[in-house]
């Protein structure tokens, strides 16, 4: 029989059995809340892998876009427009740097004994836009292929004039040639380009006897060398209209210095050969030590023949410039023969000249520099004072290179100098209004106070 306390221990126990069953069958709220939390962590991770391998795949289509591009690019050349040195499009071999060069003047002059009616000397001041000069430069077809185009308008008139028009085709590694309407190929001062000078303008020797006096020509020339930074030798030599024959034709042939723009000259041998001691040729560009990191010693000479029916015209130089540190030293010697047959006179004319200068950068922004220079005349001028044939020019003065630490350089600067002329200047075919003086020669002393601003763009 069994025994009844048992069976109710039993019962008891079993009562107790079921109830903690049922308790761990039913969770509590805060499980719940634990397994949501983690479903939803779940989730998000699922979620995030997702998203990482989308991103993968975007990053890795990006570089592969950027591969072919920079495929396309090695093949064809880059592409594209933007500011380096100056403002370009580029496209393969094809590029054009757009150019503006703006001169802006404040000239003060100071003449004793003008013998202009009741003054007896004579001062003027005034503003004027000394040069203003539209350039279009580059590379076309290939890299051997460069072109300059340039146009000026300035003080003498404000027309629009072109002035250089060539094209350079190096066709062999060190060998080329050009074409078109360029500077005479004499003096480095007169082929530095005119944003590039040391001074407000170029000496009075390089105006009378050089650049002013020969100016451009047309014609077709050798190239050996073409500044190659391998090669110390740069020469070139061609055959031209003559000198002083830009923006003409072959045809209306006339005597020389009769009438501006018609042809004067039956023919023209020019040439010029450069020398690089040591240095780098892209700091040659210049008359400035400004940005030069290495010595630089070049010497060169340069000279023309030209031909007028029965008469000649020889004119030949030799310079140097050298660079050392702050330091930058320019001189040149320039002779010309001129005969009588071209000059319209009795008797031969043999002028030369001589021009010293100097630069020294103070620091990167301010840079103090003075020149002399001195031309002789085999012809005297006359003057109210008889007759004078000796000619003399100083000149001091300062640059101030704009931006941080002057890095504008020669693309924003103000240059202020002064010039003295103990003789006055010479006229007539030595004109020397260009740079500021009257080209009147009284045998007086007369000065002259420059102030430029240069933008270059």
């Amino acid at each position: 029989m069994t025994n009844p306390k048992s069976c109710i221990v039993a019962a008891v126990a079993g009562v107790f059995a079921m109830g903690a069953c049922a308790f761990a069958a039913e969770p509590s709220a805060s499980d719940l809340k634990i397994q949501q939390l983690e479903a939803k962590v779940a989730a998000l991770e699922t979620k995030q892998a997702q998203n990482g391998k989308d991103v993968a795949a975007t990053i890795d289509q990006v570089l592969r876009d950027a591969e072919k591009r920079s495929q396309l690019l090695a093949m064809n050349g880059d592409s594209g427009a933007g500011y380096d040195n100056g403002f370009y499009v580029r496209a393969g071999s094809f590029e054009l740097r757009p150019g503006v060069l703006f001169q802006f003047w404040n000239d003060t002059r100071y003449r004793s004994d003008s013998n202009d009616g009741d003054k007896n000397n004579h001062f003027d001041n005034g503003f004027e836009v000394h040069r203003l000069q539209f350039i279009l430069e580059g590379t076309a077809v290939s890299k051997d292929i460069t072109y300059r185009f340039n146009w000026e308008t300035g003080s003498e008139g404000g027309s629009l004039a072109l002035e250089d028009a060539w094209v350079k085709w190096m066709f062999a590694d060190q060998w080329g040639t050009r074409m078109g309407q360029f500077k005479e190929l004499l003096t480095h001062e007169w082929l530095t380009n005119d944003g590039y000078l040391l001074a407000a303008e170029r000496s009075m020797v390089d105006h009378a006897l050089g650049g002013q006096f020969l100016d451009r020509t047309q014609g077709v020339t050798l190239v050996y060398g073409g500044y190659d930074k391998g090669n110390p030798l740069n020469v070139e030599i061609g055959f031209t209209d003559g000198l002083n024959q830009d923006n003409t034709n072959y045809q209306s042939k006339i005597a020389p210095f009769s009438v501006a723009g018609k042809h004067s000259f039956d023919f023209g041998v020019t040439g010029r050969a450069e020398y690089k001691v040591m240095g780098d040729w892209k700091d040659y560009k210049d008359q400035s030590a400004m940005g030069t990191k290495s010595d630089l010693l070049v010497i060169g000479g340069g000279f023309d023949w030209s031909q007028s029916g029965d008469g000649d015209i020889i004119t030949a130089a030799i310079d140097a410039q050298y660079e050392m540190g702050a330091l930058s030293i320019y001189g040149g010697f320039i002779y010309r023969n001129a005969d009588e047959n071209v000059l319209g006179g009795d008797d031969d004319s043999n002028d030369y000249g001589l021009v010293v200068q100097a630069g020294y950068l103070l620091n990167p922004s301010w840079e103090l520099f003075g020149r002399y220079d001195w031309l002789h005349l085999d012809n005297e001028i006359s003057t109210n004072n008889g007759g004078e044939d000796n000619f003399h020019e100083f000149t001091v003065g300062v640059n101030y290179f704009m931006g941080a630490n002057g890095s504008a350089g020669h693309r924003a600067k103000f240059t202020v100098d002064l010039s003295y002329y103990p003789n006055g200047t010479p006229g007539g075919i030595f004109d020397t209004t260009r740079i500021g003086a009257t080209g009147e020669s009284t045998g007086d002393d007369e000065w002259v106070l420059r102030g430029q601003f240069q933008l270059l763009l």
